[in-house]
């Protein structure tokens, strides 16, 4: 049985990284390279055969989320390989917990032959070293613990002589030629911040300044700078009411440089908390003004108190509207009756109009008392329709949705992750593309960038599409839970909002009036029946 083991021939994934802290270049590092040569020599050897080389370059070991370690555990759970080589262990990974559960219980659990070549350790002959490696993880990481800790209070010293250790580069400013570290007036976006102070000095609202620059064609900070957004739509290229607040709100313009807001919750998190002010650091003075502090405390000054008292409502489908040409959820608006000024009543509009008004959407009103009796009359008789078994009408069927959300968030959580294995796919190519001379260094450089990019967002959306699986799960799945929450609409005359909110998921008004409402659960048994 020994003999049948060691005679068998091997496909391995050559897995190969380098750390991030040592990237200094855009293109394939010397390092990878070597580490690649050595593998091969080893596996040559001792009689293995390379299936692929799983490269990740500029990744940290500190955490796992990386798409060639990916794309190697997911052709291990497809049976395509089943040996993983590394240089050492630390180039599988630093961080202590992880790196153990693979070398000792993923790797075992799927039969995968396990080497890492320096320390000597081979799963398929064990020697001893098996007892010296945690010993070793543990080192990896204390390792990577303290170059963090490093790294943060070299950032720290930095802040704290005044230079600029961030990425993005405040508006109104450029980099210095001379020194990255430090600002310069941008003149184009200064003059612009200069306009945005004095028109909040003279009285006019964020949203009325907001449409002042959107409609002399101004660009907002983002598409001004160049920032590659995550998706271009409509609303793009106009100012926002928060982007005129973020502005008139940063102390950057009258020269105080702030940083050291955020904080990571811990080492292994990439989630981040605000810190208070008293730990920020603040460099007073440290870039050139662009407006006066006199100016920046005056428009910043807390607004006197008025006589004016301001009633809160709380309206039975806020929350729930939504316009159904944008997809914006639509605001609730008081305005006096048109015959009467001293009698008001509520309308919802377009948030997308409200806010740019240039042409983006239209206002898609609709009277709140009406659009309550309207909606409520409508669920109410498709749900005693329901209640009492009967097959839907097609009148209901055209203003009342079926909307199955567990089904639609696994369909999508579906095409999220297909999504992220063919990127693995596809960053793996691309390093065969560069070894191979087919694309230059540029076009590797900005390539890699776009699809590492598309992927961190593909896992975020992962998460988020889970933790809605995980919310969703138990709320109506069932037909005995349906029917409490339906009786519990049917019973009251008018019904309270919580319900209307596990029962609604979200009301679409389109601009000729008409709306369609769409349920949490569907009622394809009802219709079908």
């Amino acid at each position: 049985m020994i003999d049948c083991l060691t005679n068998k021939t091997y496909r391995a994934g050559a897995y190969v990284r380098l750390s991030i802290e040592d990237d200094n270049k855009d293109i394939e590092s010397v390092s990878i390279t070597n580490q690649r040569a050595f593998i091969k020599d080893y596996a040559i050897k001792n009689n293995i055969e390379i299936y692929d080389y799983y490269v990740d370059d500029g990744y940290s070991g500190g955490n796992f989320d990386r798409p060639g370690f990916k794309r190697l555990i997911n052709d291990i759970e497809n049976g395509i390989i089943d040996c993983v080589i590394t240089k050492d262990m630390s180039r599988l990974g630093r961080e202590f917990i992880e790196t153990g559960n693979y070398v000792f219980k993923y790797f075992p659990e799927h039969n995968v032959r396990y080497i890492a070549i320096l320390e000597n350790y081979d799963t398929l002959n064990p020697n001893g070293m098996e007892d010296i490696l945690p010993f070793k993880a543990v080192i990896n990481d204390m390792y990577i613990k303290d170059i963090s800790r490093k790294i943060k209070s070299v950032r720290h010293d930095k802040m704290k002589e005044g230079l600029f250790v961030g990425s993005s580069v405040t508006y109104g400013y450029k980099r210095s030629e001379e020194d990255s570290r430090k600002f310069v007036i941008d003149d184009y976006a200064a003059n612009v911040v200069k306009r945005i102070f004095d028109m909040k000095n003279d009285g006019m609202t964020d949203g009325m300044i907001a449409r002042t620059l959107t409609n002399e064609g101004i660009l907002p900070p983002d598409v001004y700078r160049g920032k590659k957004l995550n998706k271009i739509t409509v609303t793009t290229n106009l100012w926002k009411p928060s982007s005129v607040k973020t502005i008139l709100t940063n102390e950057a313009y009258i020269g105080n440089l702030i940083q050291g807001k955020y904080e990571r919750v811990s080492l292994k998190s990439k989630k981040k908390r605000l810190l208070p002010r008293s730990k920020w650091i603040i460099k007073k003075g440290a870039i050139p003004k662009i407006i006066s502090k006199e100016l920046f405390e005056k428009v910043n000054a807390p607004k006197r108190k008025t006589d004016t008292r301001f009633r809160q409502y709380d309206y039975l489908l806020k929350g729930l509207v939504v316009c159904g040409d944008c997809g914006k959820t639509m605001l609730v608006r008081r305005v006096k009756n048109g015959t009467d000024s001293s009698k008001v009543h509520a309308i919802y509009v377009c948030r997308t109009y409200a806010t740019y008004r240039n042409n983006v959407c239209s206002m898609h009103y609709y009277r709140e008392d009406a659009l309550n009796e309207l909606v409520i009359k409508k669920i109410r008789e498709v749900l005693v329709k329901y209640s009492q078994n009967e097959k839907l009408d097609n009148t209901y069927k055209s203003s009342i949705c079926n909307l199955n959300l567990l089904e639609n968030y696994e369909k999508d959580l579906s095409i999220v992750k297909s999504k992220i294995v063919t990127i693995d796919k596809a960053i793996s190519e691309l390093y065969k593309d560069r070894a191979t001379g087919i694309i230059s260094s540029d076009e590797f450089s900005g390539i890699k960038k776009e699809l590492e990019k598309d992927r961190k967002e593909c896992v975020a959306k992962v998460t988020d599409l889970e933790i809605l699986l995980g919310e969703s799960k138990n709320v109506l799945t069932d037909e005995k839970t349906k029917m409490k929450w339906i009786n519990e609409f049917l019973k009251s005359k008018t019904p309270e909002k919580e319900v209307l909110k596990i029962l609604v998921n979200r009301i679409e008004v389109y601009e000729d009036k008409s709306i369609k409402i769409f349920l949490n659960f569907n009622l394809n048994e009802v219709e079908n029946g």
